[in-house]
């Protein structure tokens, strides 16, 4: 088989490869299948009377969201990038650990503290003021919280854009006589858009795969139309009408990322030696920079963490603990399957890209990338219908061994098949990145000296390609345990996670009994992200 393969001009990675594209694709070809069929009643009442609702507030959160994190994050990332500080590696590590926090728990802790009994009420009683209503469980807290927790997106994009700008461009706007301020509003910011358009699309398609905190907030949204429709409803058409037009607010969010981010393109290579110089900051620009990342820090991390903490305690005898052995081992395995298929997967595809350049090659990594961009709801829908479309056609061989007829539907099958797709570019991005510095000079000297394909790979490249496996495995573990919407969809019968447990004792106005499991999600998150953050050092240090 091999030799037709070859005789061919089809080597069997590319053959491997293929197969995994078409099983990425395979379930947003069966939702735009599915959109050709007549629509049902409720999808006409759907988008005669709310549709309009979901489009109107996806877009206020996309926009208020997106204008917060992108002057948050290009102001941190600015200010780590170009001037010196005092802890410097810490500071960066503070601003970084927010996203261990997921926004759907920052927004129970900040509805539980603004509830008319909770602890900002508490607190203004305690000093004998007057009480303020504040409405935290609405838009604009929505906006407030996704802002605070997905601003290391942007900081992080647009800061690595700002640590390769070479020093000497300023000087040199400078020497024509433009201020500091002047050349970064008319010379850096426009250098800078397409990181800066490039961290803010991450965000949106965060806000846009989010189904926890709006529907705490009680928001309704693609994500939250989706999960009512199919759950709530049992409305198979309505909720795959609503996936394919989510699917098409998306690609429309692609297309203008494009467009803002311009043709042109900044080279930087030559200069980049001189970029690692960094200045004093001025008086007024530390006391800017002190006032805003306190209040940052304090808002982002202190007051979450601290209440958490405080609840757990209050909480420590009447939460239910009977569970918590399956769902750590539920969490911990789902996440380490998850992550091993994602950088095998990502290992192949990137070693495709660097052997067999071409046009091919270049759109099935295009494929993996926009795998990400799909939210999570779109891609369970996807999902979904693409399992019960094999568990029909295999209802007679589930018959004959005696099993269900949804047995794969109803298995974790369908759940680590999701998550695999959805996390796959992050496996993908990274290994592909060290596939890139690393070239084909090695390989090449691996094959004249009479190696075979897996002794080059085990004795060269992973050695070489060590760090960029082991981020893309720390992040795709971190993003798989705080999956929400994936997990919620798809999940066998009595199958529960952190995030899912966290969820239900919200639902059910349990916040206190919530914060246990949270802080488990936040620890495991931090310890992952603080190690990547070391990984990143150490490697930009050699």
């Amino acid at each position: 088989m091999l030799i037709k393969l070859r005789k061919r001009g089809l080597s069997p990675l590319f053959v491997i490869v293929t197969l995994i594209i078409l099983i990425i694709i395979m379930p947003s070809i069966f939702i735009m299948g599915r959109l050709f069929h007549p629509p049902s009643e409720s999808w006409l009442h759907i988008k005669k009377y709310v549709l309009k609702d979901y489009i109107v507030n996806s877009l206020i959160l996309v926009v208020g969201v997106s204008i917060i994190t992108g002057i948050l994050g290009t102001f941190f990332a600015w200010s780590l990038a170009r001037y010196k500080w005092r802890f410097n590696l810490l500071m960066e590590a503070l601003l970084f650990l927010p996203m261990a926090i997921p926004p759907y728990i920052a927004g129970y802790v900040y509805g539980g503290i603004f509830t008319p009994f909770g602890t900002f009420h508490r607190i203004l009683n305690g000093l004998n003021l007057e009480p303020i209503r504040i409405d935290i469980l609405s838009m604009g807290g929505a906006i407030m919280v996704f802002s605070l927790f997905l601003m290391p997106y942007v900081m992080l994009v647009t800061r690595a854009f700002f640590q390769r700008m070479p020093r000497n461009i300023e000087e040199s706007s400078r020497l024509l006589g433009k201020t500091s301020l002047q050349t970064f509003y008319q010379l850096i910011l426009p250098m800078a858009r397409g990181a800066i358009v490039g961290g803010i699309v991450l965000v949106i398609l965060e806000v846009l795969n989010d189904y926890g905190l709006v529907k705490y907030f009680g928001i309704p949204t693609f994500s939250t139309a989706i999960y009512t429709s199919w759950f709530g409803m049992s409305d198979v058409d309505g909720a795959v009408r609503l996936a394919g037009s989510l699917m098409f607010f998306v690609i429309v969010v692609l297309m203008m990322e494009q467009f803002l981010r311009g043709r042109g393109k900044l080279s930087l290579a030559r200069a980049v030696a001189d970029s690692g110089k960094k200045k004093e900051p001025s008086k007024r620009y530390r006391i800017v920079f002190g006032i805003v990342t306190t209040l940052y820090l304090i808002l982002s991390i202190i007051i979450p963490v601290a209440q958490l903490i405080h609840w757990s305690l209050i909480s420590k005898h009447t939460t239910v603990f009977r569970r918590f052995g399956p769902i750590m081992f539920n969490t911990i395995s789902i996440g380490i399957i998850v992550t091993l298929l994602v950088v095998v997967c990502g290992l192949l595809i990137g070693n495709l890209n660097r052997l067999h350049p071409g046009v091919v090659p270049k759109v099935y990594a295009r494929i993996v990338i926009l795998g990400y961009s799909i939210p999570a709801s779109i891609i369970a829908i996807g999902v979904l219908v693409f399992f019960i479309t094999i568990d029909r056609s295999l209802a007679g061989f589930y018959t004959l061994l005696g099993l269900k007829k949804l047995f794969l539907t109803g298995s974790t099958t369908i759940l680590i098949f999701a998550l695999t797709i959805r996390f796959m570019a992050i496996g993908f991005n990274n290994i592909e990145s060290g596939y890139s510095k690393m070239g084909k000079v090695y390989y090449e000297a691996s094959k004249l000296l009479g190696k075979g394909e897996w002794e080059t790979f085990f004795l060269i490249d992973f050695p070489i390609l060590k760090p960029a496996i082991i981020s893309a495995a720390i992040l795709a573990f971190v993003d798989v345990l705080k999956e929400l919407p994936l997990t919620l969809i798809l999940r066998p019968f009595n199958f529960d996670t952190l995030a899912t447990r966290v969820f239900t004792y919200a639902g059910d106005e349990m916040i206190h009994e919530a914060s246990i499991y949270s802080l488990m999600i936040i620890l495991v998150s931090a310890i992952a992200l603080i190690i990547l953050m070391k990984i990143g050092n150490g490697v930009n240090n050699d």
